[in-house]
């Protein structure tokens, strides 16, 4: 009798591991999730969102960040995802206020140690009563759409009210005296949504960020634009809360530049562009001006471009030489204009600087731990020629921000690319 070797395939069955809870790990948590696929989502955070919690309106689109294209499994067409439970989903097991610690074990086997931050406020147990908030400025609602829906806790802020919130919380759901932990989980997979951050331009003398309070960044103004902020919308001076008139609006702020990032951090036109729109229309009529290099508006964006000139906002080829505050808290901007070639001077009351997307600071970590390739600090693809760009590694895959500056429907359909990876090896 002639005996057939038989060939023994590995099913891999274990949880899988989503490093960053922003768009993309979001999107790639609940796919997987509503798959059956276990998943662990963490993120540094108290809360989940990413950048998004973060950006007011969303492009392409300029619908609330929290509201794009759902679950395809769900009914509806679009879905708020801080609506979507994430915390009572049975196959999601949320961890915030957590970071990886370290990576060991195999592909397929991953052991990861975590180190879980002081749990100080139970969200399963935060009704929102507002008790805390009213008695302790140690405690505040990071954003009406935050999800998990509970409420932080800065021990840094902390005073005597803080105390007394916490023995009258009405569900037991504050605990000061909590601590941080450490566990160590198995998985199957790794997937790296770790994002991006915006750079502080401190370091760039020309523009004096950090130092004339009236010089901020475009995150800075998207917060100050949103109707849930601290100004609720109005568009106010920094200085002095008085009506801002004229804004002006610097791009490529620390890319492009060997100095600090060679690469085009790719959206932040798109970013400028949306705000100046904003502005233009709906903040009184405030006249907006745009210092650039190149407009890079790829794609449906291009209509940003067009809308902007259309409604009145001046662009200027050309680079800032030098910014001079006057006691009124208004600002000389100095500009080479390339096309006239000539230096102009702009007075205007806020300055706001397109600075470069940068790699968050534990993607170096997670690249070297698993042996990663790098992309300018980001997590590069395992064969950069392949079209595979999701994958970076046996059983690691990257989507989002973690690749490089991304919009939301490109990390969506990265996500989607990585669960599709995940299941097809699951088979």
């Amino acid at each position: 009798m002639i005996i057939y070797p038989v060939e023994v395939i590995l099913v891999v069955t274990g949880p899988v591991l989503v490093i960053g809870a922003g768009v993309a790990g979001m999107t790639a948590a609940v796919e997987l999730a509503d798959n059956d696929v276990k998943t662990i989502l963490i993120d540094r955070k108290t809360t989940i969102g990413g950048n998004a919690l973060e950006l007011y309106k969303a492009f392409p689109t300029d619908d609330c960040f929290y509201c794009f294209e759902g679950n395809r499994w769900r009914p509806g067409i679009r879905k708020c995802f801080y609506r979507s439970a994430m915390i009572d989903q049975p196959n999601i097991d949320l961890k915030i206020s957590t970071r990886v610690k370290g990576i060991s074990g195999t592909p397929g086997t991953f052991l990861v140690n975590l180190e879980v931050g002081p749990q100080y406020v139970d969200p399963r147990k935060c009704t929102l009563c507002g008790l805390c908030t009213d008695a302790s400025e140690a405690f505040h609602l990071v954003s009406p759409q935050c999800q998990p829906q509970a409420v932080s806790y800065n021990p840094e802020r902390a005073d005597d009210g803080a105390k007394k919130a916490e023995e009258d919380c009405p569900t037991g759901a504050i605990n000061l005296s909590a601590t941080q932990t450490e566990e160590t989980i198995t998985v199957s997979d790794i997937v790296i949504a770790t994002g991006y951050h915006e750079m502080k331009p401190s370091t760039i003398d020309e523009y004096g960020y950090g130092k004339l309070p009236n010089v901020i960044t475009q995150l800075e103004l998207a917060q100050m634009l949103d109707p849930n902020g601290e100004s609720s919308g109005a568009l106010l001076r920094p200085s002095d809360g008085a009506q801002v008139k004229s804004v002006m609006m610097i791009q490529c702020v620390g890319s492009r530049d060997e100095n600090y990032y060679p690469f085009c951090s790719k959206i932040c036109c798109v970013f400028a562009l949306k705000h100046a729109s904003i502005i233009s229309k709906e903040r009184n009529n405030s006249r907006v001006s745009v210092v650039y290099m190149d407009i890079r508006t790829y794609d449906r964006h291009e209509r940003y471009y067009r809308e902007t000139r259309d409604a009145g906002v001046e662009f200027v080829r050309g680079r800032v030489s030098r910014v001079e505050a006057h006691k009124d808290g208004t600002l000389d901007v100095y500009v080479y204009d390339s096309l006239l070639n000539k230096y102009l001077k702009f007075v205007v009351d806020l300055l706001v600087l397109s600075s470069a997307l940068e790699p968050p600071e534990a993607s170096n970590e997670l690249i070297s731990s698993l042996g990663l390739n790098s992309a300018s600090g980001y997590v590069g693809s395992a064969d950069p020629l392949s079209e595979n760009e999701v994958v970076a590694g046996d059983h690691v895959y990257a989507c989002g921000g973690a690749l490089g500056p991304a919009e939301v429907p490109e990390s969506v359909n990265q996500a989607r690319a990585v669960v599709s990876k995940i299941l097809q090896g699951r088979k």
